[in-house]
């Protein structure tokens, strides 16, 4: 019951607290070089630990494989009953219809926020969440913000696959002051510590991630500077089918153009003769 609490609060009251492993996380974080991170982490165990307790989802009702559609009922259901106080302390007449507007606002915003990752480029490639999602695959967005929460909603062929929600973090905050002290609250929940993964640009990793898993979910504590935090919550069914259901491939921005390679090609010398063998003993 404490992941629960910790992790399925809902939006509203902060859609979960992160952590990643005590020990190994924070004797990495002040050393930002390539070699000492290398040099202070321990091996990358090749699968993220599983959970003693379960990773659940929020808001009640919400499941892997939902359309778009079925999310956006779950979320219609979750407003109302966030707008049940208010409704409670409202009179009847003017005021009672512009709350009536204020939520039908808020479920039509959720729904008009529907980011399609077709050919075009979108505003998300500039931000952090550039890398979860990829083009021309029937990949697409929806983002829920309210009282100072932000959540994405992931789909591909118009299931639901993947949720990240968004946090600051600071003195006082519930998550943690930082990244680290964040660490340990997850590590407590779960009941095991992470898999800390160190930024390596070479192979497009820039944040520290720590991740662990349940027999559904796989879920990543995602660093986000010194006052913010992110947490991925992936279905693990489609993650396992994630290179199929993605065919269309990101092109390489460092490639070679085909032309030019072809130009190369062309002018490149005719490979010499082979060594003249006369002179060798028989």
């Amino acid at each position: 019951m404490k992941a629960k609490r910790l992790l399925g609060a809902g939006l509203a009251v902060g859609l979960g607290l992160a952590a990643i492993t005590s020990t190994a996380v924070v004797a990495a974080q002040p050393k930002r070089g390539k070699g000492a991170a290398a040099a202070a982490a321990p091996a990358r165990p090749a699968e993220p630990p599983a959970t003693k307790k379960t990773i659940a989802l929020t808001p009640p009702g919400i499941q892997w494989g939902m359309s778009t559609k079925q999310v956006a009922a779950v979320i219609d259901k979750m407003l109302d009953e966030a707008y049940v106080p208010r409704y409670k302390a409202t009179s009847p007449g003017v005021k009672m219809r512009a709350l009536d507007a204020e939520l039908a606002e808020e479920k039509s915003a959720f729904r008009r926020s529907r980011i399609d990752f077709g050919k075009l480029p979108t505003g998300i490639d500039a931000t952090p969440l550039k890398g979860e999602y990829t083009y021309l695959n029937k990949e697409s967005m929806m983002t829920l913000i309210r009282e100072g929460g932000k959540r994405h909603f992931f789909f591909i062929q118009d299931k639901l696959w993947k949720i990240i929600d968004e946090h600051a973090l600071g003195e006082g905050n519930p998550r943690g002051k930082d990244f680290a002290s964040a660490a340990t609250k997850l590590a407590a929940a779960f009941g095991v510590p992470g898999r800390v993964t160190l930024p390596d640009p070479d192979k497009g990793r820039y944040v520290t991630e720590v991740d662990w898993k349940d027999a559904a979910t796989h879920f990543r504590a995602i660093e986000r500077g010194e006052s913010e935090i992110a947490f991925a919550y992936e279905d693990l069914v489609t993650l396992s089918s994630l290179e199929s259901l993605r065919p269309n491939k990101p092109a390489d921005a460092n490639a070679i153009d085909p032309s030019v390679a072809s130009a190369i090609r062309k002018d490149e010398p005719p490979p010499a003769p082979p060594p003249d063998k006369a002179g060798k003993k028989k």
